[in-house]
């Protein structure tokens, strides 16, 4: 009888075992184990009795016609997938020659020491010239989420403006909202100190990336926990009642943390241009920065110089080295050494990518994060002016306004009930209609978008094409803290009336209390927000105005509703009356009451100088006096305001009891948050 011989391990035998990866600290180990095992049983002994950590432990499958099984790098090695663990033996992936196996695992890194260099927990502030670290650590990195890159990138970036200039300065290469954000901050920053050229600048330059890992801070108390300085700061910051201490503790801790950092190594090169003469008066030689296209293809082709047209492109020399074993100088850059350093030590990793920055105050705990967002108060998130055109067909029809071209980022702030946002809108006839005016409501359905209702109120009805432009605003909490320094200075309020009693009239004093010896009782803006929208109140439109109540500084609202169908006043349908109250604002002229003018038949009246931008102004009368109080309306358009009464074939009582109109009796509170405040 004949027997079939074959080698079978049938106990633990002396593996050794190879560490593939970065780290100089990883070093071959002898370990024992049984080759028969699954690779998923493999996985539970390395980390039970050698304290391998099997969170990014990967096993790599070793082919007998790898020539250099002592090859460091990836690329001859397949990863085995977790899938496969359980089909798969020791023995089928290992160097059964050597008993070799190789396995990818997490680095084995002095997280104390990257973060001493890299301070991951220190705030950050954007410049001109590159991110600057706080002086102050506002948080104690406790942990992070860490994922292996090793990947290498070549290619150019180029910026147009000065924004762009500045992102990628501060090394950011992907743009979201809250870049953009902390990008306007870092230029506000920089016009004040001056440190901005008024011109915007192109420029281009070619890099070499090499990255290695990245860190990302997902749980923000559990991976980032703020220090008790910074929590203390905040505090008395509060304790305060002034925002202005906020920009205080930026100015100490930072404006922001990056929640994702790339490290590795980074080097930028410069392209000198050669040329035959026409771009210099006095010189034929000018060093400026190559096209993106241009530089790629010179790159591409491995050449010394690329040429087009009448330019020389010569060889680039390295104007910037972040991370690596530095030279003695950028002139005697050897990147094969450099690139080495950046493989053969940890140490010299340095962050060149930074994505995903949040405020510092987004980290605080909930409590002190909604006591900041009520002490800074409400902001204007987005305005803008939009065209419409439609034709009016029948009586009392008013005309829905979707508000699309709303950004997505403002939508979802909407959403948000932490903001507690509010849209207020306006509307101007574009065509001068003598006897036509037009009114604004909010239409906000408990589960769908909100929209704005127009209502055109005409003496007497006609068909007739509607040339409207429509302002719109969105004012909330900023619940993500990316204020703007000049809105500071801003002091919005908005007050939210309930109106359900189904009566003509409606007459509240608002909670609020203004300071007579500030300035004098300040602008007022309302707007009628309802829930739905159906035959039982389309044709309804709700008027108002505000009067000094004169008892304890405060303000009251007048309000009441004409049917535009039978053209009556009749009962308040139920609904939200918004106020917006602007004790102040960082733009001064922005904003004010003003009192009217008059005419020869003594028609009240606001010349807006014939407004050639035709943007339109939030406009509310005021009456000066609580007992002056009527049905009222206002009409807008590019050229003046004046006051509109309508004409009602009811006998209602306070038909009889108009408001008073002299120069003493009304005013109008009037904004415009559409003016620059450069102008």
């Amino acid at each position: 009888m004949g027997y079939k011989l074959q080698f079978v391990y049938n106990e633990d035998a002396k593996i050794t075992l190879k560490i593939i990866s970065n780290s100089p600290l990883q070093e071959s180990k002898l370990v024992l184990l049984n080759p028969t095992n699954k690779l998923l049983i493999i996985r539970q002994k390395l980390k039970e009795k050698y304290g391998i950590d099997d969170k990014f432990l990967k096993f790599l499958n070793f082919s007998e016609n790898d020539k250099n099984d002592d090859y460091v790098g990836h690329s001859e090695f397949a990863e085995i997938e977790p899938k496969d663990e359980e089909k798969l033996t020791l023995n089928e992936i290992m160097n059964k020659n050597k008993n070799i196996l190789y396995i990818k695992c997490k680095i084995n890194i002095d997280w104390n020491f990257l973060n001493e260099k890299c301070k991951f927990d220190y705030g950050c502030t954007m410049t001109f010239d590159e991110i600057k670290k706080a002086n102050k650590r506002a948080f104690e990195m406790k942990n992070c989420e860490l994922n292996e890159i090793n990947s290498c990138e070549q290619g150019v970036d180029e910026f147009k403006t000065n924004e762009e200039r500045m992102m990628k300065t501060n090394l950011f290469f992907s743009t979201d909202i809250n870049v953009k954000n902390f990008v306007k901050l870092g230029m506000s920053i920089g016009r004040m100190k001056n440190e901005e050229s008024n011109f915007e600048t192109s420029d281009s330059y070619r890099f070499m990336k090499h990255a290695k890992i990245s860190i990302k801070f997902n749980e923000y108390l559990k991976h980032l926990a703020p220090t008790h300085e910074f929590i203390e700061a905040v505090e008395k910051a509060i304790k305060s009642n002034d925002p202005e201490n906020f920009k205080q503790i930026t100015e100490e801790f930072g404006q922001f943390i990056p929640m994702k950092v790339i490290l590795g190594g980074r080097a930028h090169f410069n392209e000198r241009i050669t040329s035959t003469g026409h771009y210099a008066e006095n010189s034929n030689e000018i060093a400026v920065n190559a096209n993106a296209e241009e530089i790629l293809k010179a790159n591409v082709a491995n050449t010394s110089n690329y040429s087009k047209g009448k330019s020389t492109y010569s060889k680039s020399s390295c104007t910037k080295l972040i991370g690596g074993e530095p030279p003695d100088s950028l002139e005697n850059f050897n990147e094969a050494a450099w690139v080495k350093s950046l493989k053969e030590n940890y140490k010299n990793w340095d962050s060149i990518e930074f994505q995903d920055p949040v405020s510092i105050f987004q980290l605080l705990p909930d409590d002190l994060r909604k006591q900041i967002i009520t002490l800074i108060g409400k902001r204007i998130h987005y305005s803008d002016i939009e065209d419409l055109n439609y034709y009016i067909k029948e009586p009392g029809k008013p005309k829905k306004f979707e508000l699309k071209k709303i950004p997505l980022n403002i939508s979802k702030m909407i959403q948000n009930k932490d903001a507690d946002c509010s849209i207020f809108a306006t509307v101007i006839d574009m065509t001068e209609s003598k006897n036509d005016f037009f009114t604004c409501q909010i239409l906000c359905p408990p589960n769908g978008k909100p929209c704005l209702i127009i209502h055109c109120v005409q003496k007497k009805f006609k068909r007739r094409e509607c040339k409207l432009k429509i302002g719109w605003m969105v004012i909330g909490y900023y619940t993500d803290f990316n204020f703007i320094l000049s809105d500071f200075n801003a002091q919005l309020k908005i007050l939210k009336n309930e109106n359900n009693n189904q009566n003509m009239i409606n007459t509240e004093l608002l909670n609020f209390k203004y300071d007579p010896y500030d300035r004098k009782v300040p602008p007022c803006l309302g707007i009628p927000v309802l829930t739905k929208l159906d035959s039982s109140n389309d044709s309804l439109i709700i008027g108002h105005h505000f009067f000094n109540a004169q008892e304890e500084n405060k303000i009251g609202a007048y309000m009441f509703s004409y049917c535009s169908k039978i053209n009556h006043y009749v009962k308040l349908p139920d609904f939200t009356f918004y106020t917006l109250i602007i004790s102040n604002y960082h733009i001064n002229n922005a904003y004010d009451t003003i009192p009217f003018s008059y005419s020869l038949m003594k028609k009240p009246y606001i010349d807006l100088n014939n407004d050639i931008t035709a943007k339109p102004k939030f406009i509310s009368l005021y009456s000066t006096q609580k007992t002056n109080i009527g049905p009222i309306f206002l009409k807008q358009n590019c050229k003046i305001i004046e006051t509109k009464s309508v004409n009602c074939k009811c006998k209602c009582s306070f038909k009889n009891k108009p408001l008073i109109i002299s120069k003493n009796n009304i005013e109008c509170s009037l904004f415009d948050p559409y003016i620059s405040d450069r102008s």
